[in-house]
């Protein structure tokens, strides 16, 4: 026998589930977007270091494993 209670269940309106579907996607879009960090190369010194390093400062080296420099 199906319940006869004088109340009737919440039904959201469409307004409501459309403005909260809305304001999920936007927050599941901008999120992302505010806590990325900027990037950043970098400097001419530090690439100078690792040229040192790995071919002794000579930019057009060729090692003959397919990486140049």
């Amino acid at each position: 026998m199906a319940a006869t209670g004088r109340h009737r269940r919440y039904q959201p309106s469409r307004i409501n589930r459309a403005s909260l579907t809305v304001t999920a996607g936007g927050a599941g879009i901008a999120l992302p977007l505010i806590t990325a960090a900027s990037a950043g190369a970098a400097s001419g010194e530090v690439w100078e270091k690792v040229a040192a390093c790995e071919s002794s400062g000579n930019w057009a080296i060729n090692t003959g494993n397919g990486y140049y420099g």
